[in-house]
């Protein structure tokens, strides 16, 4: 015989109902949707894609340890968006 188990409330469960399609959450004073991106502006330097940025930071360290300064500024180079991962000339290693 099973033994009785006693009853619990169950789980709050979200009952809100869905919204239409094509409806939006927020809009602005004159109706355009509200952004949650932030705009890049003028006077700020272009965004470092993720990619590179990884790059950048293991070039930076790969130098400090390896006591390469010129393999560091490269990589910090790429990290303000001076440079690119691409096209690098790099001197032979020995």
């Amino acid at each position: 015989m099973a033994s009785a188990m006693p009853m619990t409330e169950p789980a709050t469960i979200n009952t809100a109902e869905p919204m239409p399609a094509g409806t939006t959450m927020a809009r602005g004073e004159a109706g355009e949707p509200q952004s949650s991106a932030v705009a890049q502006t003028e006077g700020q330097p272009p965004m470092v894609p993720f990619k590179e940025r990884v790059i950048g930071v293991a070039k930076k360290t790969r130098g400090t340890l390896l006591g390469k300064p010129e393999l560091k500024e490269h990589g910090e180079k790429i990290l303000q968006g001076e440079a690119s991962i691409h096209n690098v000339e790099e001197p032979p290693t020995m």
